[in-house]
């Protein structure tokens, strides 16, 4: 399998370009590699835990005691963790369809604000995680005792990843270069698919 060629660092006239095309992204694709994988993880322990909790209490007459609790924390962090990859791969409601009728010029100023608003909102969030994390130490839930700065802590690293990779787009908005990545799993095959006649179109 040959070694995927990357583009170098120069503007591209594209909506998004893959993960390793410029410098900073290909430095932050570790960071990335552990939210996305991590939110997955916790998708997936979401969806297992109530379903094992019904096998142990219809079959086994064996419940667990606070499944419940822990499928809603793994609910928040899944959601938590997801959000940066949801900001980089441009995975958000946009409204690009109205935006991109604009002049070039405004288009980018438009960029260029709405990464900076959002840098902006996401570290005063990221402080208001910190903030309430030294506030609730000493607090946990009522069932199995999770401390409170663990919910508040995938938060904290949300909140903090999202800014970060706002600032990049901001960036990005700058340098007029695209604002929004995809990685080398998602790209569509290089080969075409070996489909019946009845499947092409």
């Amino acid at each position: 399998m040959g070694e995927a060629k990357v583009a170098m660092d120069s503007p591209v006239n594209v909506q998004a370009v893959d993960s390793r095309t410029y410098a900073i992204d290909r430095a932050l694709e570790p960071l990335r590699w552990f939210f996305r994988w991590g939110s997955v993880a916790m998708l997936v322990a979401m969806v297992s835990l109530p379903f094992i909790q019904v096998i142990a209490r219809e079959i086994l007459s064996a419940p667990f005691i606070g499944v419940e609790e822990l499928t809603r924390f793994m609910l928040i962090c899944t959601v938590l963790i997801a959000l940066p990859y949801v900001i980089t791969s441009g995975a958000n409601i946009r409204m690009d369809e109205l935006i991109t009728m604009l002049p070039k010029g405004v288009l980018r100023i438009i960029r260029i604000v709405i990464g900076l608003t959002g840098a902006a909102t996401f570290a005063a969030m990221t402080v208001a995680s910190a903030v309430a994390i030294t506030t609730n130490l000493d607090n946990s839930t009522p069932t199995l005792g999770i401390p409170y700065w663990i919910f508040l802590g995938a938060a904290f690293v949300s909140f903090a990843m999202s800014a970060l990779e706002c600032l990049i787009m901001t960036i990005k908005a700058v340098q007029d270069r695209p604002l929004y990545i995809t990685f080398p799993q998602e790209l569509e095959p290089e080969e075409e698919l070996d489909l019946p006649e009845s499947m092409r179109g």
